[in-house]
């Protein structure tokens, strides 16, 4: 666990869970996930990125990316690593590679001026992922590995880090390639990995707060593998895509509160979204039928997260759609959904101006 530290973000109970700056106001955490300028360089939008941003990824962070989500009352650069490869898992018995990128690098986010996360992928067992490499790790060799990413990307003096990331959607059951640890010895492995991986980053970064696997509510977390989270991690992070029918995000938000009684640990909605048929994708199913939908799902969401005592904030996925995800807060063409971004702004401006008025703060 961490300890809390003058320039880091923490947490702290008092009556319900917070976030608190550097500086120790309150803080909910609503951000932007996959937020990455290589959506902007396709063949058809690549003249975009160069016209509006020189084709420099720095203009496009701080001309581009900072300025817009700022002013629709997004606070946080959340996970940036984004899905390039196919379409997930087949379902004709197939498998998806490879799957994310790397992101954007420390440096450049710890220079947007705004809050952000990083992430370190200490096991490849994404549940994404068609070839994962379930690794021993109470080896010498995970050890090491978790030392490197740790040394490499840990930024302890930085107070606009909000805190570390660990693996996206693990595979902690079976993995639907196959593959996984063997169940009798599920709860020591476990524990390994989040000892050896927390201590890597304590080592390099005493402070800032350790948000561990981003759990998804449609992927299996034993009980044994939150057992052996508890104690080693401050938050716990979860991924929510509920469907559009009644009862949907109340099935989900129930699943996540069972995992925080559980652990006693603040949960962050680490990725959460919505979609609808686009230019791009009309064919996409499942969730709004347009952006005006997809805005009143968004204020769903958004409130029922806020209004809960254990939520420290949300991520919203994400920012220029692509091919391959298919929605996005903007068009292919960098254009806002406004359907969509006028609601989302409103929303965010009204409950981050609740938190700080409750906590006696200007708004």
């Amino acid at each position: 666990m961490s300890s809390p530290a003058r320039r880091a973000f923490t947490v702290e109970h008092r009556g319900r869970w917070r976030l608190r700056t550097p500086d120790g106001a309150p803080f909910l955490s609503v951000g932007v996930v996959h937020a990455d300028d290589t959506n902007l360089r396709y063949p058809h939008n690549i003249d975009i990125h160069r016209e509006r941003y020189g084709g420099s990824r720095r203009r496009w962070l701080h001309e581009g990316l900072v300025p817009e989500m700022t002013s629709w009352g997004f606070n946080t650069v959340g996970w940036t690593s984004e899905y390039v490869s196919g379409s997930g898992l087949a379902t004709d018995g197939g498998i998806v590679d490879l799957g994310h990128s790397d992101g954007l690098a420390p440096d450049e986010l710890a220079g947007a001026g705004v809050p952000y996360t990083l992430s370190l992928r200490v096991a490849e067992i994404e549940h994404w992922n068609g070839a994962p490499a379930y690794r021993d790790p109470r080896t010498p060799a995970f050890a090491q590995w978790c030392d490197h990413l740790a040394r490499t990307l840990c930024r302890p003096e930085d107070p606009n880090l909000l805190g570390y990331f660990l693996v996206d959607v693990p595979g902690w059951g079976r993995h639907p390639a196959g593959g996984g640890y063997p169940a009798a010895e599920l709860p020591a492995i476990a524990e390994a990995y989040y000892r050896v991986a927390t201590q890597a980053i304590r080592r390099h970064d005493p402070h800032h707060l350790i948000l561990g696997d981003r759990y998804g509510t449609r992927a299996a977390v034993p009980e044994p593998v939150l057992d052996a989270m508890a104690p080693y991690v401050d938050v716990l992070s979860v991924q929510a895509f509920p469907g559009p029918g009644p009862g949907s995000l109340d099935a989900a938000l129930e699943r996540i509160g069972r995992w925080h009684e559980r652990t006693s640990r603040p949960v962050l909605i680490a990725d959460t979204g919505n979609w609808c048929p686009t230019i791009m994708s009309p064919d996409r199913t499942g969730s709004a039928r347009d952006q005006r939908e997809r805005g009143a799902g968004y204020v769903a969401a958004a409130e029922a997260f806020a209004a809960l005592p254990w939520c420290l904030g949300w991520h919203w996925c994400s920012w220029v759609e692509n091919p391959h995800r298919g929605f996005g807060l903007k068009d292919p063409w960098d254009e806002p959904y406004r359907d969509l971004t006028d609601v989302v702004a409103e929303t965010n401006h009204r409950l981050t101006g609740l938190v700080r008025e409750q906590a006696g703060e200007p708004v």
